[in-house]
């Protein structure tokens, strides 16, 4: 395992900052699954597209609303070793009503786009995925959200596909350097940082190991990101905002999923309003991320 360290830093350096910005422009708008069902659809084809042209396979999971069709975009990188558990790293690519969703979730979306790029050339051992998830924000005549995933996982779990980890991108773009910038949920029992400057990774139970994981490997190749973890008691039950993404689509089917993030609305002043666009994000913190998953999927795509 030793001499792959050396690969993965080089493959680290490979990721852009302007690319991460491009891509942030590309997403970011009004693009709530209802409200701007058009826009939401030309992102979907942006997504789409991007994957195709690194000539990963591609599949379009259609999902029905209210007598509109959604879809989740999934690309597939084969490993060379099929029968091993997968890897997936997914962000959802809607936005709340009336928010341009700069932060939520246009970062994690530059995240998942970029990886996939760099990853795209590598062979490695595991699978991985690479998902573009629609209507993870809430919509209207239903009380559900989270409604791309929820179809992924419950699909996944009935066709008896096996994760070793699945890395969920939500709002990875805001930092605060300002003494009291970070605020912590009522009932979380752990010393976080007053300061909003770093990446939180929420684990369940089952994902403990994973978050420990991507922890150390994070340190390893990205010392200079703050990363913060903390488990969730009770599944996440009694602090509804540790469920508040993806990664609860697949707690809930009994895969090891994490949830990264900047904490969104315990950081962002802008979250889920018209001021969420691309001006008050930190593209060297996005970086740093991209950074941290890319080392943390390298080696858990190596290391069987």
């Amino acid at each position: 395992m030793k001499n792959l360290i050396p690969s993965i830093y080089k493959k680290l350096e490979e990721i852009s900052l302007e690319r991460l910005k491009v891509y942030v422009r590309s997403i970011e708008g009004l693009r709530h699954g209802w409200n701007n069902y058009g826009s939401l659809e030309e992102r979907a084809v942006i997504v789409e597209e991007f994957f195709r042209s690194l000539d990963l396979t591609v599949e379009n999971q259609v999902i029905s609303f209210h007598g509109k069709h959604y879809r989740n975009i999934i690309a597939t990188l084969d490993g060379t070793n099929q029968g091993t558990d997968r890897v997936l790293i997914g962000a959802h690519y809607d936005a709340a009503s009336g928010s341009p969703g700069a932060d939520d979730n246009a970062s994690g979306v530059a995240v998942l786009l970029e990886t996939a790029r760099i990853l795209s050339t590598q062979r490695l051992q595991r699978t991985v995925q690479f998902v573009a998830f629609t209507l993870e924000e809430p919509q209207p005549l239903t009380l559900h959200f989270l409604i791309g995933s929820d179809h992924f996982a419950k699909k996944a779990r009935a066709e008896r596909i096996k994760y070793k980890a699945v890395l969920i991108l939500e709002s990875v773009g805001y930092t605060d350097m300002r003494e009291g910038s970070q605020i912590v949920p009522l009932f979380i029992r752990k010393q976080v940082p007053k300061t909003g400057d770093f990446l939180g990774v929420i684990a369940n139970r089952k994902s403990l190991s994973l978050m420990n994981s991507f922890s150390r490997i994070a340190s390893e190749f990205v010392p200079e990101l703050p990363v913060v973890t903390y488990k969730v008691p009770l599944n996440g039950r009694i602090i509804p905002e540790t469920r508040f993404s993806d990664h609860a689509s697949f707690w809930n089917q009994g895969y090891p999923a994490l949830m990264l993030t900047d904490t969104a609305m315990f950081r962002n002043p802008y979250y889920h309003t018209p001021h969420d666009r691309f001006e008050t994000l930190d593209f060297s913190f996005i970086e740093n991320v991209a950074k941290a998953v890319m080392g943390v999927v390298l080696k858990l795509g190596m290391d069987l």
